[in-house]
């Protein structure tokens, strides 16, 4: 590599690329005060609530120029300086997303950040909408009780992570947070007033801790790459299913959990077809409580139209990060290519870019992780996950129940003619 396009010198790209996006937060531009929820209530859940979003912290046109300005001094043709670019670009179109909040150009560009629930999978012909639906459709369990309070359950997190990640994590509880708890490069936020299960709790530390905030550490820690903190492009829908893989190879996650998350896509689609902010509440307030729905509908709607036709899409990511993530871990696990695994641990990214960064840690341009989720440790279990998978693969479920309901028919229409002939038996008479 020339002095040109040598490690500091990417490394002073990389890094103006991070100064540069410093001020531009998506969620904290969009989410909705709690006094809208309040409101909404109070005037019996009726009528439409009204969001107003405050300024944003930066002049949007100024943002873009200085991402266009960064953009133009990338003059390389190798990957990095490739990703580079395609960082610059996506940042700036992230700033322009914030600009349009509350207008449907909004939801045009979150389509083309976060997808479309809609999408199919670039690996595999499979309907992102389809698995949403299934993932609603699951049986419910009698539920866990929660009684963790947000101050104990933001103790716990910060305990249950610490382990690993030692003080670079910081957990604490916040007001203004539309979900139950979100991370930040070292912070977890816990929702004030929220209450948790024990295994929620445990879900989040290992979702918003032991996954978030550490690939943020690890990226943070990369001599030359320092944008794997904040994420190479396309990173999110790796990264938000990375985070529900983790709940899973844990232990921690519940049907529960599979069905919020395959009902917020399915709420999304409702409304980009049209759907408004009440359609779309009194569809989810017969699936959960009041509150809980508004929550979740103002996930939908946050940063769009609430009038319907352009919602956020972003919690749309999640079924085809999930099975991306899982199908990208065991995929490598079934190779013996635990490095590639160990590759996507080391900063933000999705797992199409995680076969470069391995190369790039054979070139000394990237390091490996730092610190790795607690599942990676047992690699016995976690292979045995895999073999359990490739097994059950061979098999069709829907031909299973075929067999089973068969054998149930089969063994109904015995038991009826059991009974039919019986009733037909002459009857004993008494012996004189």
């Amino acid at each position: 590599m020339s002095a040109v396009t040598g490690p500091e010198y990417l490394r002073r790209l990389s890094d103006e690329l991070v100064a540069a996006q410093k001020p531009v937060r998506i969620l904290k531009a969009i989410n909705w005060d709690p006094a809208v929820h309040e409101r909404f209530f109070k005037d019996g859940a009726a009528e439409l609530p009204r969001p107003e979003y405050p300024p944003l912290e930066y002049d949007p046109a100024g943002k873009v120029r200085e991402l266009q300005a960064l953009r133009k001094r990338i003059r390389g043709r190798n990957p990095v300086e490739r990703l580079l670019r395609e960082k610059c670009d996506e940042f700036a179109t992230v700033v322009d997303l914030l600009a349009a909040r509350g207008t449907h150009r909004f939801y045009e560009i979150s389509r083309r950040l976060f997808g479309d629930p809609r999408d199919r999978f670039p690996d595999n012909n499979a309907d992102n909408l389809a698995i949403a639906r299934l993932w609603a459709a699951r049986p419910r369990a009698g539920g866990e009780e929660q009684s963790v309070g947000s101050a104990e359950a933001a103790e716990q997190i910060r305990q249950l992570c610490a382990p690993v990640l030692g003080d670079r994590i910081q957990v604490q509880e916040r007001l203004r947070l539309t979900a139950n708890a979100a991370a930040g490069a070292t912070r977890v936020a816990i929702r004030k007033g929220a209450v948790f299960s024990p295994r929620q709790v445990r879900a989040l530390a290992h979702h918003e801790g032991l996954w978030h905030v550490l690939t943020s550490v690890n990226g943070g820690a990369q001599p030359v790459l320092s944008v794997l903190r904040v994420g190479l492009p396309r990173h999110t829908e790796s990264q938000e299913g990375g985070g529900i893989v983790s709940e899973y190879l844990s232990g921690n996650i519940t049907d529960e959990r599979y069905i919020e998350l395959g009902e917020r896509t399915i709420a999304i689609d409702m409304a980009a077809r049209g759907a408004d902010y009440l359609e779309v509440f009194q569809y989810l307030a017969t699936r959960f409580p009041p509150h809980r729905a508004a929550l979740m509908s103002e996930r939908v709607f946050r940063g769009g139209v609430v009038e319907g036709g352009a919602p956020f899409t972003k919690d749309a990511a999640y079924q085809r990060g999930y099975c991306r993530t899982f199908n990208f871990i065991r995929s490598a696990l079934e190779q013996r290519d635990l490095d590639l695994v160990r590759a996507f641990l080391a900063g933000k990214m999705s797992v199409d870019d995680a076969e470069l960064v391995r190369e790039l840690v054979d070139e000394g341009l990237c390091a490996g992780p730092v610190h790795v989720p607690p599942w990676f440790h047992d690699l016995d279990r976690l292979n045995a996950l895999v073999t359990h998978s490739v097994t059950m693969n061979r098999f069709s479920l829907h031909k299973i129940s075929r067999y089973y309901a068969a054998r149930r028919r089969r063994r109904g229409r015995e038991r009826a003619g059991g009974a039919a002939q019986s009733s037909r038996a002459p009857k004993s008479r008494p012996t004189p």
